[in-house]
C-alpha cells in the first residue's frame, strides 16, 4: 500500500516497476546491467479518485518540441562541409 496522503493510497498491484537496461552512454557495463528502473502506472485504470483522475490526464507528458536556432544549423553543416573537404584531400592523387 502506497500513501499518497491522509485521503489517497494505492496499492502495490497498480504500480510495476521493471529493471531495464540504461539508455545513452557509458560503454561495455551499461550494455551488460539493467541498472534502470521503469516504473508504470496505468492512471485509468487505478483505483484513483475520479478528481485526481481527470487532473492527471488533462497533464501534458511530453517535452515541448523546439527547432534548433538557424546559428546552430550553420554552424554545424559548415563543419560537416569542412570534415568532408578534408576526408577529400586524403584520397589517392593523380600525378597525371
Amino acid at each position: 500500500m502506497l500513501n499518497i496522503s491522509n485521503n489517497v493510497s494505492l496499492d502495490d498491484n497498480e504500480i510495476t516497476f521493471e529493471a531495464i537496461c540504461a539508455q545513452g552512454s557509458g560503454g561495455q557495463k551499461v550494455n551488460k546491467t539493467s541498472i534502470a528502473i521503469h516504473l508504470r502506472f496505468d492512471i485509468a485504470a487505478s483505483s484513483l479518485p475520479d478528481f485526481y483522475k481527470e487532473k492527471l490526464l488533462a497533464l501534458k507528458d511530453k517535452r515541448i518540441a523546439t527547432k534548433p536556432t538557424k546559428g546552430s544549423v550553420n554552424r554545424r553543416l559548415q563543419s560537416k562541409k569542412k570534415h568532408a573537404s578534408n576526408k577529400r584531400l586524403r584520397g589517392k592523387v593523380d600525378t597525371e
